[in-house]
């Protein structure tokens, strides 16, 4: 029982990184905090 509910929070704990990381790389690139040269870098199109 406990050890079901540790890794449900931890599982929780993960997701809620990945949510939170996209909400952060989807606002900066609303706001044009990325340059050109940044988007190249990133998903390796240089």
């Amino acid at each position: 029982m406990l050890k079901t509910l540790i890794f449900c929070l931890k599982l929780a704990i993960v997701f809620g990184g990945i949510v939170l990381f996209g909400r952060a790389i989807q606002y900066l690139i609303f706001n044009g905090g990325f340059s050109g040269e940044f988007y190249d870098y990133l998903f390796m199109r240089k």
